[in-house]
């Protein structure tokens, strides 16, 4: 496993090149010029505008400009955006609330998801199996910000159990309901992967061949059924962790949350392209590396995936 996940790393750098390329070029290359709206009521004169290109490097080649964003971004220099506030600094306060929130949606998204899955494939056509499609089907019909202003005005205003808006730190206790917010529909779709996968490995061989064996009814299903079945949820998983981050926007603004998705939010309305380019490109080393450990964990559920 160990010279797969080198061979695989080292798969990830002309991704992660070309990803990070194409983001580069094709922001920059938006209509319309990004300083032209940025002297009020007037229009900006084109020795502002092209000062002001200049300063940011994009008078140069498109494979220069981005020979300057790699080197800025290994060695941690990001620049300034368009106010001359530093990039690395609003990135290093609203990053890791977002990654925190990101993380916790991926937790509860994981373990709510999968039991219920489990419990719903287990007791096909029962009351518990009903009850779990119908919730699924609720999450899957609520738009993220009808469920993130319900929870918000039910548990925050009318029941007084959450704080309607998160405080300036984002401790752990006030960022669950935005969790689950983010996670709801996510939810959903891991709990129906998860049911599915359980009621169609119930009919297979290696099941059937472990319970003629005499194995435990315990052991059957957290051994051999459920192991195989989770491979499709972990997939779905793995592939959303990149889009909760990126798509923390409604819920950051929801709660008032402080993160990535609002300073994302800000910078798109502004087309501060300075801001855009560095987290997008850090949510494409996410997604790359969520996916990576997807596909190292393969061959710790399923027996059978061997890495050559």
């Amino acid at each position: 496993m160990g010279r797969y996940a080198i061979r695989r790393l080292l798969q990830l750098i002309p991704v992660l090149l070309g990803t990070t390329f194409l983001i580069n070029y094709m922001v920059w290359q938006l209509p319309g010029d990004p300083f032209a709206a940025r002297c009020g009521q007037r229009p900006c004169p084109d020795a502002y505008i092209n000062a002001m290109r200049a300063e940011f490097g994009l008078d140069q080649p498109i494979i220069v400009q981005y020979w300057h964003f790699l080197k800025n971004l290994l060695t941690g220099d990001l620049g300034v955006n368009f106010n001359n506030v530093s990039v690395a600094s609003q990135l290093a306060e609203s990053w890791p609330i977002t990654v925190r929130l990101g993380l916790m949606a991926v937790v509860i998204e994981a373990v709510i998801g999968i039991v219920a899955g489990v419990l719903s494939g287990l007791k096909r056509g029962g009351f518990l199996d009903n009850v779990i499609t119908i919730s699924t089907l609720i999450l899957l019909s609520l738009p993220v910000f009808v469920t993130g202003f319900l929870l918000q005005w039910l548990l925050g205003v009318q029941l007084d159990l959450i704080r309607p808006t998160v405080s300036e730190g984002a401790p752990f206790v006030e960022l669950i309901v935005p969790a689950f917010v983010l996670a709801s529909l996510n939810l959903a779709f891991t709990a129906r992967l998860t049911r599915t996968s359980i009621i169609e490995n119930r009919r297979s061989d290696y099941v059937r061949t472990a319970i003629a064996k005499g194995l435990s009814n315990r052991r059957v299903v957290g051994v051999h059924l459920l192991r195989n079945s989770l491979i499709p949820a972990l997939t779905f998983i793995g592939t959303e962790v990149g889009s909760l981050m990126s798509g923390a926007i409604i819920t950051e603004g929801i709660y008032n949350i402080n993160g990535i998705g609002g300073l994302l939010w800000r910078a798109v309305n502004d087309h501060d392209f300075t801001i855009v380019v560095p987290i997008a490109s850090l949510l494409v080393l996410v997604y790359l590396l969520a996916n990576l450990l997807v596909d190292l964990l393969y061959g710790v559920l399923d027996p059978r995936i061997r890495y050559e």
